[in-house]
């Protein structure tokens, strides 16, 4: 006698203990317990790798997530990602955090993403919960914030049915996710959680993954992958040229205005021991006022309709202005016949409004690391500071 268990609610039919075949029920049958149909059993077979199986696919999900360093969930629970939810509430290494609203769970994602630089993790239901998703999960991308949002769905075999809150998650995301997938089968669950991960690390950007609940209910096995075997740091560094080439600029003009932008978030202390050395006030943008602490002797404060007369009038008295980890759309800010030293993670950025003499593509940190040494020491300017 065989035993046929329910994908979607895990209940088990005993033939044994039923007194009939599973195979010799109508086509209409439906679980006792949720309702699904048939078609969404799958035999037990008795085989004894299945019976030894504790873990379930949730489980290994979460088990991953704490490989990678993820410390924090952002969501809220419902029907379609319970087994997801009680795996976290499980975990001794994930806290859960529950959020009033979806839109507010892939925000604090986003935000985690960018402050710490870490992934930021967010949680939905179906339908109307992964449409709430929608304006946080843009942030993080426009903002380019390492977050993967899991998007719970309903049972895969209803996939296609027009069942109750089913959406076409896979077309809601891809216009602006770097990655965008749907875990229909227990053995893709580790992959694609580490597929996902690494596109999120990649630009860095948004990954959303869809997870019909009967598939995380499905038991799994095997090892979870390390983050040091399988994730690479995404920094990107300079050419050596490039960098020479803006310390020349740099030591050939007296009047020099650093602009720090959102690039330079965790780049206070270089930036401070930069301006320090070559005598130049800094500006920066709204979003990283107080990367450079306020009342240092060369901060200006921010640049810009909101910002302080003196961050616009030392960009106008310049004669070099060095632009770190901003697009600095403010074209109309930057006088005719001022030199320009950009540097940014982003190639596209660099030059969108305004001609750049020095370009240089690569992370800040590594920028500023290689610029430091070969700047010469200057002299204050009194009358420019």
């Amino acid at each position: 006698m065989a035993k046929y268990r329910c994908s979607v609610c895990n209940w088990v039919y005993d033939e044994e203990v039923e007194g009939q075949d599973f195979d010799s029920l109508p086509d209409d049958y439906t679980c006792p317990v949720c309702g699904a149909p048939k078609s969404a059993f799958v035999p037990e077979g008795g085989e004894k790798e299945d019976e030894s199986v504790e873990t379930t696919v949730a489980d290994k999900i979460v088990e991953q997530l704490e490989a990678f360093g993820v410390r924090f969930v952002y969501g809220i629970p419902g029907d379609s990602n319970l087994p997801l939810i009680d795996s976290i509430r499980r975990s001794d290494k994930i806290k859960f955090i529950l959020t009033r609203h979806e839109e507010t769970a892939a925000f604090m994602a986003s935000a985690h993403g960018k402050i710490t630089g870490g992934l930021g993790v967010c949680i939905s239901i179906a339908g109307p919960g992964s449409t709430n998703l929608i304006t946080g999960l843009m942030d993080a991308a426009t903002d380019r914030s390492p977050v993967l949002a899991f998007a719970g769905q309903v049972a895969e075999v209803y996939l296609g049915s027009e069942a109750f809150q089913e959406i076409d998650q896979i077309e809601l995301f891809s216009p602006f996710a770097e990655f965008t997938e749907t875990i229909a089968r227990e053995n893709q669950a580790l992959g694609l959680v580490t597929r996902a991960t690494k596109y999120a690390f990649k630009k860095p950007g948004v990954a959303v993954l869809s997870t019909p609940t009967d598939i995380l209910a499905g038991k799994l096995s095997g090892d979870v992958y390390f983050a040091e075997k399988r994730l690479v740091s995404n920094q990107t560094a300079p050419r050596p040229e490039d960098v020479e080439k803006a310390a020349e600029l740099i030591n050939n003009h007296e009047k020099v205005t650093l602009f720090a932008g959102w690039g330079c978030r965790h780049s206070g202390e270089l930036l401070t021991q930069l301006s320090q050395k070559i005598k130049a006030p800094i500006a920066t943008t709204s979003r990283v006022k107080g990367v450079v602490h306020e009342t240092d002797r060369y901060s200006l404060g921010v640049l810009g309709s909101i910002g302080s007369k003196h961050a616009a009038k030392a960009v106008q008295n310049s004669e070099l202005i060095v632009i770190i980890g901003s697009g600095f759309r403010q074209a109309n800010l930057v006088p005719s016949g001022i030199r320009i030293v950009q540097i940014d993670i982003d190639p596209t950025k660099i030059g969108k409004t305004f001609d750049v003499d020095a370009p240089i593509v690569g992370d800040a940190d590594l920028v500023l690391k290689d610029l430091l040494p070969i700047v010469d020491e200057k002299e204050e300017i009194t009358e420019f500071l």
